[in-house]
């Protein structure tokens, strides 16, 4: 079954399970992307060119959320962009490891600030995740459902078998506060 950008926009913000299976049907109905790829993009491996379509879906489905997306270009054609630039990223970062003639390296401001920032965040990212699993499958797996999938405390309640959504916020609020105690412990 085949959906319009606008039934599929409309999805990816409801949250929760619909929009979970609207990112499945945009991942699999533009998944010849990849196999695109192949050709276009020799250099890199299946594995390259994988990392590079799931994070155009989650960068398409973030703007989407943000309403990013003004719909100026077909839904696909965006996320083909999107992941051109995802690959075109692997290949610069794969092939930044030549040396160049000093004569070869153009004016550029410092972007080591970027970079180094950008590294903070992924430690970061990995330290909360790491603390998630501390916190057990109860708490992961509500947080995960709430914060990145967007599902609301009814949802979640149905999803993991709670009686009630004020249950699921109850619980929510206790394990972000294990998490934040867990993260001030360990910085």
């Amino acid at each position: 079954m085949t959906h319009t950008d606008a039934q599929l926009i409309g999805t990816i913000q409801q949250g929760g399970p619909p929009q979970e299976q609207a990112i499945r049907h945009l991942y699999e109905q533009c998944f010849y992307m990849v196999r695109d790829g192949r050709g276009k993009y020799r250099q890199l491996d299946d594995e390259d060119l994988l990392t590079a379509y799931n994070s155009a879906i989650i960068a398409v489905r973030k703007q989407i959320l943000n309403n990013a997306f003004r719909g100026e270009s077909a839904l696909a054609t965006y996320l083909q962009k999107i992941f051109s630039n995802r690959c075109i990223d692997i290949l610069r970062t794969k092939s930044s490891n030549r040396t160049v003639p000093m004569e070869h390296i153009p004016d550029a401001p410092d972007e080591s600030q970027d970079l180094l920032s950008r590294w903070v965040r992924e430690e970061q990212l990995e330290m909360v995740r790491e603390k998630l699993k501390h916190l057990g499958g109860v708490c992961e797996k509500i947080l995960h459902l709430s914060e990145y999938l967007d599902y609301t405390a009814q949802q979640i309640a149905e999803a993991i078998g709670f009686s009630n959504a004020n249950s699921v916020n109850s619980k929510k609020y206790s394990c972000l506060q294990k998490l934040r105690e867990l993260m001030t412990a360990a910085s």
